[in-house]
């Protein structure tokens, strides 16, 4: 990678040839053990430019170095989403989207689910509707503040529910369970936290398949649920 200010014309993360990023995006993934095609490719590259070109105004990321940027916010995307089978279809909730991580790079590794991304906050939410126009036709935005099932009811049954640990997780997530189809799967991307959290009775909804440690991280994890 080039380690070098991605923020200039000669950075990593230039909108006017991202041919470099997008080489770095498509090795990544297949260290993972997952090849994407060039669409995908150049989807995850324009993410990745405009998460990064409207940070300062959005408050998107708190990443701002390339290789780390890289790394957590697609790398560790990519080490959730071969955990899930590769044919797999259906509806992906990415609840508390934000800049679109974890979500669209899950949907782009698994190309038979269609993300829908939830965000509360009114100026992301626009962003991710910009973005999904730009780069993800078969992504859609809800602008809403999930809580409970009720606030779900229109969506149908959940193939896949994703999240990077977004507030109140820990309470919300149990709450949800009963919008995941039966042979769903959510995956969290979370730390040492879940160890206690998996000790509560409402989290014994689910059923804990497996967690996968994220590379170079301590003790930071995929963790994969079923529904119990």
């Amino acid at each position: 990678m080039n380690g070098g200010n991605a923020d200039s014309p000669s950075g990593l993360f230039r909108a006017d040839d991202p041919s470099e990023l997008e080489s770095t995006i498509a090795r990544r993934a297949a260290a993972a053990g997952i090849v994407l095609d060039e669409t995908a490719v150049r989807a995850l590259a324009v993410q990745a430019i405009r998460v990064r070109a409207r940070n300062d105004e959005l408050g998107l990321t708190a990443i701002r170095d390339p290789e780390e940027f890289l790394e957590r916010h697609l790398g560790e995307c990519f080490e959730g989403a071969v955990m899930l089978p590769e044919k797999v279809e259906g509806l992906l909730l990415d609840l508390g989207s934000g800049n679109g991580y974890p979500g669209l790079p899950v949907a782009a590794s698994r190309p038979g689910l269609s993300p829908l991304l939830v965000e509360a906050s009114d100026r992301k939410a626009t962003f991710l509707r910009e973005l999904a126009t730009a780069a993800f036709p078969a992504a859609s935005v809800l602008h809403s503040q999930v809580q409970r099932p009720a606030d779900l009811k229109e969506i149908g049954a959940l193939q896949v529910l994703v999240t990077r640990a977004a507030g109140a997780w820990d309470r919300v997530l149990p709450r949800l369970a009963p919008c995941i189809a039966p042979d769903g799967t959510m995956l969290v991307w979370a730390g040492v936290h879940m160890e206690t959290v998996l000790d509560r009775a409402a989290w014994r909804r689910y059923h804990l398949v497996e967690r996968k440690p994220l590379p170079g991280r301590d003790r930071s994890w995929v963790w994969k649920f079923r529904v119990a």
